[in-house]
């Protein structure tokens, strides 16, 4: 199994830990890289994406990359801003973002740049997002 394979594994597994217990949302499920979500889906929920996965420094058969996901909750269309925002925090938490735990399936410092964007939804739109962009720096071996 690659890194790549491992960490993605990882994040997704994390990310199912966001539940009442020690965390804000109560994320009903998480839908991971290539996966849909059924039309009918309990909400909220998590989509995991892969954005963009490139080396940036290579030593031999190693090379440093850096994965970018994009991690969207979907809440529905009455979800508050303070809820999304709670929900991003989460994110975060469950990722570990800004702590020192090794027992966490990521290692600290792993979760390097983030951001997120909030849709709000637009007249006749049916739900709310946030989206969370997180880096993370890994390394492979080829």
């Amino acid at each position: 199994m690659s890194r790549a394979t491992e960490l993605t594994d990882a994040v997704e597994s994390a990310l199912r830990e966001i539940t009442p217990t020690g965390f804000s949302t109560d994320i009903k499920a998480v839908y991971g890289v290539g996966e849909i979500k059924p039309d009918k889906a309990p909400l909220p929920c998590l989509l995991v994406r892969i954005d963009s996965d490139a080396g940036t420094d290579r030593v031999g058969v190693k090379v440093k990359r850096s994965i970018e996901y994009q991690i969207e909750a979907v809440f529905p269309r009455t979800a508050t801003l303070q809820e999304l925002q709670l929900c991003h925090h989460d994110i975060l938490r469950a990722l570990g973002y800004g702590q020192l735990r090794p027992d966490r399936p990521l290692a600290p410092g792993w979760v390097g740049e983030e951001s997120a964007e909030f849709d709000m939804a637009a007249e006749g739109g049916t739900h709310r997002t946030v989206t969370a962009s997180i880096g993370i720096e890994y390394i492979e071996t080829y």
